[in-house]
């Protein structure tokens, strides 16, 4: 016996099946919620329709978190690492001229 299902219920199937789709198929998800293939397809189909004429969503982000997280970036960051071939060179921050000559002489000869 299959389920009869409303809008909410269908979504969250929908966004199982989006969440696992790489590693089962429609037949298989069907099978395995006691699904049928026509309905998940109708739906999905149904669902998509409705996203697509919403329009674009607004998604609030926070500026605060994300200039903590470049000021601990930069303080946890003690040391410039330059990688060319087999020679790997490792300068401390706060030798700037250094990484600057350096970094000068690489573009000059490449």
């Amino acid at each position: 016996m299959y389920k009869k299902l409303d809008n909410d219920a269908w979504e969250e199937y929908l966004d199982k099946f989006e969440s696992i789709k790489d590693t089962m198929t429609v037949k298989e998800f069907c099978a395995e919620n006691n699904l049928k293939k026509s309905q998940f397809y109708y739906h999905k189909k149904r669902v998509e329709k409705t996203t697509q004429s919403k329009g674009p969503v607004f998604q609030a982000i926070s500026l605060n978190s994300t200039v903590d997280n470049i000021k601990e970036d930069k303080l946890k960051l003690k040391e410039v690492e330059i990688n060319i071939g087999n020679a790997n060179i490792t300068i401390p921050v706060s030798e700037a001229t250094l990484i600057t000559s350096i970094i000068k002489e690489l573009t000059l000869k490449c």
